[in-house]
């Protein structure tokens, strides 16, 4: 069994007064084999956390953080550029065809391995959400490289 890639809208809860409460956007990587438990009760496979992190802080619209993070996986992957580096709200990430890898701004760590496809398939899955305007859910199969 494969693991599964969502994309869709939580209600998040503010750790501070449980009344509050939003919409927000949200990825997730689930598998068959050990989850983590991650704020809002959902689940995600730890080798993905932090790749699902970075996406959803750092690509805000389709036109902007979205449109530069495929720009720089296109020039990675038509050989324009041996790596790139970008820097969003909360992480570093540095794109090569042999990884991606992410560094936090305000002390999440770093690493979170995963391989050029695994990102490029997450992020392209993560904008294909945003493009609808009613938000539905998005599921796709995430195999585990």
């Amino acid at each position: 069994m494969n693991n599964k890639l969502r994309v869709s809208m939580v209600e998040m809860v503010s750790d501070a007064d449980p009344n509050v409460r939003w919409q927000s956007n949200w990825i997730e990587v689930t598998g068959p084999g050990e989850v983590a438990q991650v704020p809002g009760g959902r689940k995600c496979v730890p080798r993905f956390q932090m790749m699902c992190e970075e996406i959803r802080s750092d690509i805000q619209t389709v036109e902007g953080s979205g449109a530069s993070t495929l720009k720089a996986l296109h020039l990675v992957e038509s050989g324009l550029s041996a790596a790139e580096k970008l820097g969003g709200n909360a992480w570093y990430t540095f794109i090569s065809l042999d990884e991606v890898r992410f560094e936090g701004l305000y002390d999440q760590g770093d690493g979170g391995e995963v391989t050029f496809s695994q990102y490029k398939l997450a992020v392209e899955t993560y904008i294909r959400f945003l493009t609808d305007p009613d938000r539905n859910p998005v599921e796709v199969v995430f195999l585990d490289l």
